[in-house]
């Protein structure tokens, strides 16, 4: 082979090796999308919110407490129903085994959670949860929620509502 073939195939190598190991670090994007809101009321479903939900730059590590340094990754939320003027940062349950931090524990839902089955982001006064569809999630011992969706939410003062993506 001569010494431009080679090169050649140095470089395509090169190349793949580094789209194989760009292609690891990709994160898929669970969160990012629409979701209409529904809230149950005299065994109806009505639809109260549309909230839009997109990832945006990750927090800056010295703004943020020593805890979440583990996990920066942040999404904008938006309600449709104020208009979209209040845009609300939201980030994921921190868990964290090395440091000892689950925000899934309180819930019981730490074993879900490693098992791919529970994933949560926080947004201060509310936190909306993915599961599998037809879930029923355990609150505790004695309050359960059948999720159809799998996407459900809880405002904190407010209650449980499902969640359906568009």
């Amino acid at each position: 082979m001569d010494l431009m073939k080679k090169g050649f195939i140095v470089l395509m190598l090169t190349g793949l090796s580094g789209l194989v190991s760009a292609q690891k670090k990709t994160e898929k994007d669970i969160w990012s999308g629409t979701y209409m809101v529904n809230e149950m009321s005299n065994g109806v479903s009505t639809t109260t919110d549309t909230l839009v939900i997109a990832r945006i730059k990750d927090a800056d590590v010295k703004e943020v407490p020593g805890k979440e340094k583990s996990d920066l990754v942040r999404w904008s939320m938006t309600s449709k129903r104020d208009g979209g003027k209040d845009k609300i940062t939201v980030k994921r349950f921190l868990f964290d085994a090395e440091n000892d931090e689950d925000a899934y524990k309180e819930f019981g839902w730490t074993a879900l959670h490693k098992e791919g089955k529970m994933n949560c982001m926080d947004g201060g006064h509310f936190f909306i949860c993915q599961t599998p569809p037809n879930t029923t999630v355990a609150f505790g011992k004695e309050e359960t929620y059948l999720t159809k969706t799998g996407i459900f939410g809880i405002w904190l003062h407010y209650g449980v509502v499902e969640l359906q993506r568009k």
